[in-house]
């Protein structure tokens, strides 16, 4: 019996910074820590206290994701997400095999324009209870987004599509074009893309 010979095709790494700029306002909805609080409580059944009055303001800088004192940012995760439904969606690819080949590197990616304003919507709980949710909308915004992909497999060209139909179908944040909503579209800022081989 002939034995298998396993192959290892090369990995050849390459970075890019793809630069997008919003086409519709981005909200984003942080599970701000008293929310997380309330869960390890109960999940530790601690006593429930009174239910405090709810503070709109404290509920909308909870909800930003905050890099420093004025910097917000967004998942770098929610970013990929977005582009991994894109291909999985509407380019006919495996959605395993695109998370293998494209990374978003960091934790936050900085949403570039001013501060965020407050806006309040009505919206409906898991319960069924109708609620108000107080968040943070940003218009206008950008984002330069760093990229890391298996050059073996993907191609620059086909990162920029994903990020042009990631913007136009799926969207990030909330009320996004995934989630029924119009919230969160993007496209590609400019030609322009910075690129050199990964380390």
């Amino acid at each position: 019996m002939a034995e298998r010979v396993i192959e290892i095709p090369e990995i050849k790494l390459r970075r890019m910074v793809v630069s997008i700029e919003g086409q519709t306002p981005l909200l984003t909805n942080r599970f701000g820590e008293k929310a997380r609080q309330k869960i390890e409580d109960k999940q530790q059944k601690k006593a429930k206290l009174a239910r405090e009055a709810r503070d709109p303001e404290e509920e909308f800088h909870d909800a930003c994701h905050v890099i420093r004192a004025g910097v917000y940012g967004f998942p770098a995760v929610g970013i990929k997400k977005a582009l991994v439904l894109a291909g999985g969606r509407f380019a006919d690819e495996k959605m395993t095999h695109l998370r293998g080949v494209i990374n978003i590197m960091g934790d936050l990616i900085e949403i570039r324009g001013p501060a965020p304003t407050m806006r309040s919507d009505t919206v409906r709980l898991q319960s069924g209870v109708t609620s108000i949710a107080y968040r943070p909308q940003f218009q206008p915004w950008e984002m330069e987004i760093p990229v890391v992909f298996n050059a073996s497999i993907i191609s620059e060209s086909q990162i920029l599509n994903l990020f042009q139909i990631a913007g136009f179908a799926v969207g990030i944040g909330c009320w996004r074009p995934e989630c029924n909503g119009v919230y969160g579209q993007f496209t590609l800022k400019n030609s322009g893309v910075a690129m050199a081989a990964a380390e």
